[in-house]
């Protein structure tokens, strides 16, 4: 594998504990970048890319465009997108079929990355690294350990995990 490119988008994972409001916000700096070269220094180069930084509740189409955009565009044949858990499948099922030969891979966190130490995002973005590196061209989301196609995942809130 030659290189990986992530499109940041916001989501969970990018979130931080704001002590005035007693909420996890978005935060407007990315933290990703830093904690792939830190925790997880993986043997790819990496790129990192910001298309917007929003709670997925808050994407629309627009947003789903411009990764899109940020998709086609992009040098690297591996991609993993960050995006929020909540309407990933939706930006998935966008993605579908319109991304040419390259594969790629959604991820995000039920937890926030920063500030709790039993987030899931951490294992997520190291599992989306490993799968990106053998996946065929498509789209995926990668959560909890396994890799799901377009049309054959859900999230289920009760286990906060997607099957």
């Amino acid at each position: 594998m030659s290189g990986v490119h992530f499109i940041l988008t916001g989501g969970t994972i990018n979130k931080s504990y704001n002590s005035a409001t007693e909420k996890p916000e978005i935060s407007d700096a990315p933290i990703i970048a830093d904690y792939i070269h830190t925790a997880i220094k993986p043997h790819v180069k990496t790129s990192f890319e910001t298309v917007c930084l929003k709670d997925s509740l808050d994407m629309n189409d627009q947003d789903r465009a411009a990764i899109l955009y940020a998709v086609q565009n992009a040098a690297a044949q591996k991609i993993i997108i960050v995006h929020g858990t909540s309407t990933m499948t939706t930006t998935q099922d966008y993605l579908d079929r319109k991304i040419g030969d390259k594969t790629v891979v959604i991820m995000g966190a039920m937890i926030p990355l920063k500030e709790f130490a039993m987030s899931d995002g951490g294992f997520n973005l190291g599992y989306a690294l490993a799968e990106a590196a053998h996946l065929p061209a498509g789209v995926y989301i990668c959560m909890n350990a396994k890799t799901f196609t377009a049309g054959n995942v859900l999230k289920n809130l009760e286990d906060a995990r997607f099957e």
